[in-house]
This record gives C-alpha cells, sequence and structure tokens, in this order.
C-alpha cells in the first residue's frame, strides 16, 4: 500500500504525517519519523481491520496519485 507523507521540522524533532489518515510520529531524523510512522499507520489498519464489521466484504482499491504529488524524495 502506498500513501502520502509530508515531513516537516518541529524544534528539534522531524514530524511525518500520513495526509489520508492523519496519522503523525516525530523521529531525531527524517528516518526515524518515518520509520515510526510506518508502525503507527500498521498499527492503526490492524485496530480498523479488527473493528470492521465481520460478515461484510472488505477489499482494495488501487488508483495512480502519483502524478498529482510532486515531490523530490520518497521513502520506502
Amino acid at each position: 500500500m502506498m500513501t502520502i507523507i509530508q515531513i516537516h521540522k518541529e524544534e528539534k524533532y522531524f514530524v511525518a504525517v500520513d495526509l489520508i489518515t492523519n496519522v503523525a510520529d516525530q523521529g531525531e531524523t527524517e528516518e526515524e519519523a518515518v520509520a515510526n510512522l510506518k508502525k503507527g499507520l500498521e498499527e492503526h489498519y490492524q485496530i480498523l481491520m479488527e473493528l470492521a464489521p465481520k460478515n461484510q466484504k472488505i477489499s482494495f482499491l488501487d488508483i495512480e496519485v502519483e502524478k498529482f504529488v510532486q515531490t523530490s524524495e520518497s521513502f520506502s
């Protein structure tokens, strides 16, 4: 799954925010902030799946948004 994130600096920490879910996390480096955000997003989606009604179909929708996002760097 891909998502759109934004990273900015607040005082001595970098903050990574997922623009889709508004989940955010921080770190002393950009890479640490992104790694922490990734863990937080995994937990976020795990909780969503646990809360989802079990008798309803869940599927994935793949859309292309890269053409709308101008970035100088991407994280994996």
